[in-house]
């Protein structure tokens, strides 16, 4: 029957009460659920808008928020490289802005030459490929096709590239962003083979290329002549309104000053790439050869690994080596000043490959165009905005993407949750009902007393008995343990056969304490190690949750509600004990067993530190421990990705299950 009538309920102060109720609902409602809210569209941000805290993530509707997340990712949250490409000081993510291309034709003209020419490997490095502890789409997918090279065999890949990975979530592409530098200089071996293949299949927007005017602006310039043009200026003597209009030229300037910064920063600084040399230079280079091997040419083909006759044979290289060795001779001949004059050293890149490109269209000689600036920004923004959708997708689930990813590479996490989750289910259905039902169903002088001590477990956190627990499980008496009750079992059968007029109490006393004798110092003293360890066994996860007090005191409240008469009508048909226990008290709880279920499940799905500590081996780590590592290498918003997966699993439980564990909580209230 209803607190309030129908008729009642159309009382205007009653519909103020009912709009004053649901108001305060509804207000509860949205307190819940804008935290959530905040942590989804945390779940997909990155370092650029991390800190922009709003319900809904920003770069769905902002082209310009958008624009920030590609370059950051692009670049691999590495604002020096941006500028590097861009030319430009920018400082921070968020205060990259939309770009308009100043030349429209330019930009459309780079488009062209990007995509009809085919770019030397080293003129470029891969951009999304890693960086800022997360997990970009080129680096998924170069871990993807390295796992499927090996077919999955971590041991195999190993062995193949040299490389000590200890899983494949440790796989990832080698960085090539400092491609434009002398120090970079990659060996075309191990992993770099299927990573240059890798690299060249990419779309040509993935590719970071080479700005080397700006390179040679934010590496050298700059730190030595400030970023104030003035002062450049100034010890120059030129005019420049920028350092834009500062270009590394094709040959060395005349003279001055800037033949001294060109010459310095070509011959020590620029990567060997996008140096090139005149034929004129052989006969010094052979000279170079010939001092380095002692006019040996059995010292040289054992360094090179050839078989040429005579010094004389040897080719000159115009451009840099791909051997190792012969690149350090090459490198060597060009930073001496004697053997190797400036003349004869030009400069060779992108933004003369593009002015080539550029000539030849207008049908004009390439001196007539140069220089040209690169317009990566403007290339970059229109690369925004041609994939819009693709690239809000991908960013709404790179990090979802690379949770998923590490958990199933950690195979064995995902199979130990689930048999951790089953057994934890099914021992807290079997233990905490037949201790409650043994309170219920015998009226013990103790009940109440046992009752108070089951509740008083839920005063201690379960940090207190952490290193209790892992001591008793790390030297677990099971022995003891076990010819302990097999002497308790066979002196109460025994005592019942010699001492059958005494009290039962006094027998079970005598076989008590004859089982303690036997398992406490009997067994020790004839068993040199009596104990075991249950450590990284499932026994050491299960075990300490066995039994719950608050479980038992639960059950034992719904088991008392039940219907006595039941029970006796059981025992008239002749009913066993188990019989009634299954088919009449299990039977009639499974609202409550819901509840002690989906309890069990939430307590073993979160195990945590428990885990952690009794489970050194980490083929049986549980998911959230090795969720644990993954957020103490990722980026945060990867951390709340996890948590929002994490929480999956519970949350479709009380979804599908929500009415069965309502049932659980009500019904012993209404009876």
């Amino acid at each position: 029957m209803p607190i309030i009538s129908k008729i009642g309920a159309r009382n205007w102060k009653v519909r103020v009460v009912y709009a004053t109720i649901f108001g305060i609902l509804i207000t509860g409602a949205v307190t819940m659920i804008y935290p959530l809210l905040l942590m989804l569209a945390g779940s997909v941000k990155s370092q650029t808008d991390f800190y922009h805290i709003a319900p809904l993530p920003r770069f769905w509707n902002s082209d310009r928020v958008l624009f920030q997340k590609y370059a950051e990712s692009k670049y691999d949250v590495r604002i020096d490289h941006l500028e590097m490409a861009w030319w430009e000081e920018v400082g921070s993510w968020r205060k990259i802005e939309p770009i308009v291309a100043a030349d429209g034709q330019l930009v459309e003209a780079f488009l062209d030459w990007r995509r009809e020419v085919d770019l030397p490997p080293d003129w470029y490095a891969l951009g999304h490929a890693g960086g800022g502890g997360m997990l970009p789409i080129n680096a998924r997918l170069f871990r993807r096709k390295m796992y499927k090279q090996y077919d999955g065999d971590i041991d195999a890949c190993r062995l193949a590239i040299a490389i000590p990975y200890s899983s494949w979530v440790a796989v990832s592409p080698p960085t090539d962003s400092m491609g434009y530098s002398r120090r970079y200089n990659p060996q075309l071996e191990g992993i770099e083979l299927p990573y240059r293949e890798f690299k060249e299949s990419r779309p040509v927007h993935d590719r970071m290329i080479f700005n080397i005017d700006a390179v040679f602006w934010r590496t050298y310039l700059k730190p030595k002549y400030t970023s104030d043009i003035n002062e450049y200026n100034r010890l120059h003597s030129t005019n420049h309104d920028s350092y834009h209009d500062v270009f590394l030229t094709h040959r060395v300037p005349a003279d001055g000053l800037i033949r001294q910064d060109w010459e310095a920063f070509v011959r020590t600084e620029l990567n060997l790439a996008f140096v090139r040399l005149q034929p004129e230079l052989a006969a010094p280079y052979g000279q170079h050869i010939a001092l380095k091997y002692a006019d040996s040419i059995d010292e040289f083909n054992r360094s090179y690994g050839t078989a040429y006759r005579s010094l004389a044979e040897i080719p000159f290289p115009l451009t840099a080596p791909t051997s190792p060795i012969a690149r350090v001779d090459w490198n060597d001949f060009i930073t001496d000043p004697q053997a190797c004059p400036v003349e004869s050293i030009t400069v060779y890149g992108p933004r003369q490959a593009f002015e080539e490109y550029v000539a030849q269209r207008r049908d004009v000689s390439a001196a007539a165009i140069s220089p040209l600036k690169l317009p990566i920004a403007a290339v970059d923004y229109h690369d925004v905005m041609s994939h819009r959708s693709a690239l809000r997708w991908e960013f709404t689930t790179r990090n979802y993407k690379q949770v998923l990813a590490y958990i199933l590479l950690h195979g064995r996490g995902i199979v130990n949750t689930l048999i951790y989750c089953f057994l934890a289910i099914s021992t807290a259905l079997l233990v905490n009902p037949l201790a409650a039902y043994a309170l219920s169903r015998y009226k013990l002088p103790a009940t109440y007393a046992i009752l108070l001590f089951c509740m008083a477990t839920m005063a201690f956190p379960g940090e207190v008995t952490m290193i209790p627990g892992f001591l008793l499980l790390k030297r677990f008496p099971l022995w003891p343990i076990v010819a302990g009750a097999a002497t308790f079992v066979i002196a109460l059968w025994a005592f019942g056969r010699i001492m059958p007029n005494r009290s039962e109490v006094l027998r079970m006393t005598l076989a008590l304490g004859l089982g303690i004798v036997v398992g406490a110092w009997g067994i020790p003293l004839i068993m040199q190690r009596p104990n075991i360890t249950l450590l990284n066994t499932f026994w050491a996860l299960i075990l300490p949750g066995m039994a719950n007090g608050f479980f038992i005191f639960l059950l034992k409240g719904f088991f008392d509600s039940l219907p006595r008469e039941l029970y006796e009508a059981a025992e008239i048909d002749g009913a066993g004990e188990w019989t009634k226990f299954w088919t009449i008290t299990m039977s009639l709880s499974q609202p409550v067993l819901a509840v002690i279920a989906l309890g069990a499940f939430t307590g073993a799905y979160s195990a945590f530190m428990m885990a952690l500590i009794i489970i050194p081996d980490q083929d049986m780590w549980t998911l959230m421990v090795w969720i644990f590592q993954l957020q103490s290498i990722s980026h945060q918003s990867v951390v709340y990705a996890s948590l929002v997966i994490a929480a999956m699993p519970t949350f479709l439980v009380f979804v599908f299950c929500q009415n069965i564990i309502i049932r659980g909580i009500v019904v012993p209230v209404e009876k």
